[in-house]
């Protein structure tokens, strides 16, 4: 490109070094689509990193379960149109679980891996089937939360023991008086990149944009402005509960607490959820991840276990069983990030790992401290007489069922349904006791083809890890898929089906034939 001045030509943009230009834009916006669409979806899909696709199915399961459970504010009992829960006990005894998100369920596709059913499923194996576990709590509840609805929730539900699952930002005490927490969260500045182009990049490269904004970008940021101007990490923040107005204040709420369970007439106690550890800014002590998860819950629990203690409120940490556990599994001495021991790469909240030796702590206690609590004991149930579906995502699929079928209208959005680790937009069910299939046939009108993935319970570990087996596509309106015997399909725990349609009618029948 030339450019004319008094009768002379000059070039301003020589040919060559505009070839060379747009030939390294090509090429940058080539790598960039490379890493974005293979790289980056590959490490993934491998659990190594947790990226675009992840965080935007976390965001779909948060909305998903605000719409299956029922609780609020009011009424923070878990309950659903597939777990419902009476005032009346349908049981002879009845367990109430006090929690906050642990117990709500955030991040959770099945509710049966909350740690509280896993209680249920861990005392139906020991044999304990008289007995009832309810739970109540929501996001963000805090001790002093928890206790207040226990006040209400009690005399109306009348559990024969309280059990209250203790996390490291219970002692929360919330807002003072101008509205801010004691001790502030953070809450980051705006972003000095300008929007327009860092929209753009991220319409055409999500995983990229996303690995470096919301990944790389916002974790730095967040250490380096962590402090009293803008608020703590998550980390520090825990800590920091733990120290002046906010500790004073916890002092009384814990002090409160012990007055009312020595008001009440039915056992209580408080166990740990130890599990996942936060970022820190500096490296955890400790060689092995075992060590880091051990260091980083002592620093959070010691006080608070003297607290409880010293208001005679009985205190049990799961974390020796946790570590004790955790030593048989080789995932835990990898290098690979430890993305697998949360309900979901995006999500940190306990995975089925965690939560099954939540549950096996409680039974522990109960067995041995409060055996009267658990009704009279019978066989032991590993796997269901008959299957009964407690639990569904999307929401909203109208599903009904007998001890024969299940009927459910499958969604025309897309945008409602779960997608990972598929790739593929898929509708779940969950089955309220892990189910012995033999075989399992899928009817609709206008059903075109379908899909069924399942994940099952280990019948030796008693958790279901999120393993898929994939039993294939069939085409037609009318499908069986017989389930090849293995020991995982002993213990069915989830169905995932994907469906294409040659007409309107979405509504499908599932017949699920099991070896009783």
């Amino acid at each position: 490109m030339k450019i004319k001045i008094f009768n002379k030509r000059f070039d301003i943009l020589p040919g060559l070094a505009f070839n060379y230009f747009l030939y390294s834009f090509i090429g940058i916006l080539a790598v960039c689509f490379f890493i974005d669409a293979f790289v980056l979806t590959y490490l993934e899909d491998k659990g190594k990193i947790c990226s675009y696709s992840w965080r935007q199915e976390n965001n779909r399961l948060l909305s998903q379960i605000k719409k299956r459970n029922w609780a609020d504010a009011n009424n923070p009992v878990w309950r659903s149109e597939g777990f419902q829960v009476q005032e009346k006990c349908p049981k002879s005894k009845r367990i109430l679980v006090m929690g906050d998100s642990f117990v709500w369920g955030s991040g959770y596709a099945n509710m049966n891996t909350i740690w509280w059913r896993q209680l249920q499923r861990e005392l139906q194996r020991r044999g304990y089937n008289d007995v009832e576990v309810i739970a109540a709590g929501m996001s963000g509840a805090s001790t002093k939360m928890e206790l207040e609805w226990a006040k209400k929730l009690v005399p109306i539900y009348k559990p024969d023991a309280v059990i209250w699952g203790y996390v490291t930002n219970d002692p929360d005490e919330g807002s003072d008086k101008a509205g801010f927490g004691i001790v502030k969260t953070i809450v980051l500045p705006g972003d000095d990149i300008p929007e327009r182009p860092k929209s753009i990049f991220s319409d055409l490269f999500p995983n990229l944009s996303d690995e470096l904004f919301n990944g790389l970008r916002k974790g730095t940021l967040t250490f380096r402005l962590s402090g009293e101007k803008y608020g703590f990490d998550f980390a520090n923040w825990e800590l920091k509960l733990l120290e002046g107005k906010n500790w004073q204040e916890y002092e009384g709420t814990v002090s409160e607490l012990g007055k009312y369970l020595n008001s009440l007439h039915v056992p209580s106690f408080v166990v740990t959820l130890p599990c996942c550890v936060y970022a820190t800014e500096k490296p955890l002590p400790g060689k092995t991840l075992i060590d880091k998860i051990r260091n980083y819950y002592e620093a959070r629990y010691n006080k608070v276990a003297a607290l409880f203690n010293q208001n005679q409120i009985e205190w049990h940490d799961a974390l020796d069983s946790f570590c004790s556990f955790a030593k048989s599994d080789p995932r835990f001495y990898s290098p690979d990030p430890p993305l697998w021991l949360g309900i979901n790469p995006a999500n940190g909240h306990p995975g089925p790992m965690g939560t099954y030796v939540h549950a096996v702590e409680a039974a522990n206690i109960l067995e041995s401290k409060y055996p009267q609590v658990l009704g009279k004991k019978t066989m032991p149930v590993e796997t269901a007489t008959v299957r009964r579906v407690n639990d569904w995502t999307p929401a909203l699929i109208h599903l009904r069922q007998d001890a024969n079928h299940i009927y459910f209208e499958y969604p025309e959005n897309d945008e409602e349904m779960l997608t990972m680790p598929l790739r593929k937009p898929f509708v779940s069910l969950n089955f309220e006791t892990p189910v012995n299939v033999k075989s399992i046939s899928l009817n609709g009108k206008c059903l075109k083809s379908a899909q069924i993935y399942y994940s099952a319970e280990d019948p030796d570990k008693h958790f279901d890890d999120g393993a898929l087996t994939d039993l294939g596509q069939k085409k037609g309106n009318f499908e069986v898929w017989t389930v090849p015997p293995t020991p995982r399909s002993t213990h069915v725990n989830t169905l995932r089906i994907l469906a294409q349609f040659s007409g309107p009618d979405r509504g499908l029948l599932l017949d699920v034939l099991s070896d009783k």
